[in-house]
């Protein structure tokens, strides 16, 4: 992502200037010294703005109060050839952390590469044996894209939840995103995790299911709508891409 300002996703509030936020779907925090330590999901972007401007992200990510914001996904942008060599019609997808390495905040990102509308992105965001690495892993149709590590650790009091950010001259997002198979795994069983879900306007999803008490958390399908607004507050009069 090129621009993230701070976001707490365990409300899904922005502190942002000139940044507008589309509908999202998001959970968190966990309670009782329970911790984030995996999550997963399969994630189709549907058709970019026609034209494209700067800029828009769609992410699903993963933080905590103290942690950086591990946030893979796509990127649209005014300039999609020089940005990763798409074409106007295509996204920009890999793998993203906002926050500090090695003493260093900045936005960080792995290899971002061309990606159709339809194609499936595979996103994995896995808690490493050294009990401080994150590796993010992305995929598209099967194949890994990209990947980026980052050393937050296990993320008490975490959250989890899609992001549809919209800087500079975004005219906003013009079509439907859809997760599938959307999975969150604990250190240990919370059993008051789910009724920390939070559903934007206009969302659809299946229902939150857990299996073994609190410890993993699967949604089958989450749809996060187009934006009524683009970056400036205004009305959103863009149109989808024909890809």
């Amino acid at each position: 992502m090129l621009k993230l300002t701070t976001l707490a996703l365990v409300s899904l509030t922005a502190v942002a200037n000139a940044d507008t936020w589309g509908s999202a779907w998001s959970l968190g925090p966990t309670h009782n010294g329970a911790a984030v330590i995996k999550a997963t999901t399969h994630f189709t972007p549907g058709p970019p703005p026609n034209p494209n401007k700067d800029i828009l992200a769609l992410w699903i990510g993963i933080s905590n109060g103290t942690s950086g914001l591990i946030q893979a996904g796509c990127d649209s942008v005014s300039n999609m050839s020089g940005y990763c060599g798409a074409a106007a019609n295509q996204w920009c997808c890999g793998a993203s952390y906002f926050g500090y390495i090695n003493g260093t905040l900045s936005q960080w990102s792995g290899k971002f590469v061309p990606t159709n509308c339809n194609d499936m992105i595979t996103i994995d965001y896995t808690l490493q044996s050294d009990n401080k690495t994150w590796l993010q892993t992305v995929s598209k149709n099967g194949a890994t894209i990209s990947t980026l590590q980052s050393y937050d650790g296990p993320l008490l009091q975490g959250g989890f939840g899609t992001g549809t950010e919209c800087n500079d001259s975004c005219g906003g997002s013009v079509s439907t995103q859809t997760y599938t198979n959307s999975t969150v795994v604990l250190s240990k069983a919370d059993s008051a995790f789910g009724s920390t879900l939070g559903v934007g306007t206009g969302v659809q999803a299946s229902s939150l299911t857990t299996s073994d008490g609190g410890k993993t958390w699967t949604v089958a399908s989450i749809k996060i709508p187009p934006m009524t607004i683009n970056s400036s507050g205004g009305t959103n009069t863009g149109k989808p891409a024909s890809c």
